[in-house]
């Protein structure tokens, strides 16, 4: 248990309908006692807990500062493992400061960021995987991104990672016996179960690190470039996406040099859309470096939306763009469907998917996000949505690779057991139960004060 103990501020922006001060540490029900006085029944201390009760916060000459609830929940049955109280106060600046300086004043101090949860995490009632899983939580951008976290937060990605971690370490563990206990009635030690154990790890670990790249577009959205000659609408179709006017819209050629990026919801999934400089022959130094980079970008993307003008004949500069997206996950769009609509039967041969619409009027951009947002539909697996995490399950299921392939040709249990060794400390620090405090410091530092 932590000796001290922390308060601040864990609710929404302030001014607001209601502010929540958190308090947690060895002295939270002592500060609960002399910071918060109930309407009825005795003191906060006393219980009950995990109850709503309804009373005055009161300053440090007796007179009341707010009529609110407050909650007490002792520990280790609480979010932080320690005694915890959580006072739901009117959403005023004022009246925030007051009870959080009031708490100072009684013995608490300012919470760093992320220190409550830290706490938790000390007090083993979350592992680094449910860390990381709060922060995805808080940020998740669509409700897809949310149930993903909170599937994490549940052991969705830690409790088959101890399963696999417990069955190497049994193999390591039965080895080590019949090895130091020779003359013991133990089962003698079978390189092939340990072939086969280890190659079902492996299995799964690849299954886990695979998942990754969706779980990333999951949490970050989805990276699509908006490709095109100049003048065809892709800055208009940016901002009939975004839903206002985001990119600057001229008739000028060239208005679009740099890559615009904006974050866009299409139904649940999130696009990180990319309005790119027009591809075409310039002798603009700036322009050059705005081409290159669009290139860049749509290397770089998911998906790539190639625009064209639909009211007007195929030009040289279409056909690079064509040839730019070739290869690539792209769909063609065909822009400025209000002005009049040409036959391109050769767009149906070079794009899995054409779309016809007017950024201008909206016509047919419906139809689009449609099939955007159905571009990160999962089937509802617990996605790994961590760099840290893919980075170390993909270096365990190769140790468990290494060491299968070792039994299966023919080496000692004590020579393809040290990878196996190597993959259950990859594992462990993956869950927190062995890593260094630089990473620990690192994960944390993405939180806010007052969580």
């Amino acid at each position: 248990m932590m000796e001290d103990t922390i308060a601040a501020y864990s609710g929404g922006t302030l001014p607001g309908a209601i502010g929540i001060c958190r308090i947690s540490g060895p002295q939270a029900f002592a500060l609960a006692d002399d910071l918060f006085f109930p309407t009825k029944g005795g003191k906060m201390s006393q219980g009950p807990f995990y109850t709503m009760r309804y009373g005055q916060v009161r300053a440090g000459d007796g007179r009341a500062l707010d009529l609110c609830l407050a909650c007490c929940y002792p520990g280790p049955s609480s979010y932080t493992g320690e005694d915890l109280l959580e006072i739901f106060c009117h959403g005023s600046q004022a009246v925030v400061a007051c009870i959080l300086e009031r708490a100072m004043e009684l013995g608490a101090r300012p919470a760093q960021a992320g220190e409550f949860t830290k706490r938790a995490f000390l007090a083993g009632k979350l592992d680094l995987t449910g860390v990381e899983a709060v922060a995805d939580l808080i940020e998740s951008q669509s409700a897809a991104a949310a149930k993903n976290a909170a599937s994490l937060l549940q052991g969705g990605i830690s409790r088959p990672i101890r399963q696999m971690r417990e069955k190497i370490f049994q193999q390591l563990t039965h080895f080590y016996a019949v090895c130091d206990y020779p003359d013991e009635d133990l089962d003698p030690f079978v390189n092939e179960e340990a072939r086969k154990v280890l190659e079902e790890c492996t299995a799964e670990l690849d299954k886990l690190y695979q998942g990754f790249q969706r779980g990333r577009v999951l949490k970050e959205g989805l990276p699509v470039t908006i490709l095109g000659r100049p003048n065809v609408g892709k800055s208009s179709l940016l901002n009939s996406l975004a839903g206002y006017e985001r990119a600057i819209v001229t008739d000028e050629a060239g208005t679009t040099r740099d890559v615009v990026t904006e974050s866009v919801r299409c139904g649940d999934t999130v696009l990180r859309l990319s309005d790119t400089a027009g591809l075409r022959e310039t002798s603009s130094q700036a322009e050059k470096m705005g081409i290159d980079k669009a290139r860049e970008s749509a290397r770089e993307s998911r998906l790539v939306l190639c625009v064209f003008d639909g009211s007007s004949p195929l030009t040289e500069e279409d056909r690079q763009v064509m040839e730019t997206a070739q290869g690539l996950e792209r769909a063609a769009i065909l822009n400025k469907w209000d002005k009049g609509a040409l036959d391109f039967p050769e767009m149906e041969q070079a794009f899995p998917k054409v779309f016809r619409l007017s950024a201008k009027t909206g016509e047919g951009v419906s139809e689009l996000c449609q099939w955007l947002a159905g571009m990160t539909q999962g089937e509802g697996e617990t996605l790994v949505t961590s760099a840290r995490q893919a980075a170390l399950l993909g270096k365990a299921a190769e140790s468990c690779r290494m060491a299968a392939q070792s039994a299966a040709m023919g080496f000692t249990a004590d020579a393809f057991l040290a990878d196996g060794e190597e993959a259950v400390r990859l594992l462990d620090e993956v869950l927190g139960d062995a890593v260094s405090e630089d990473i620990v410091h690192g994960i944390f530092s993405r939180f806010c004060v007052g969580k």
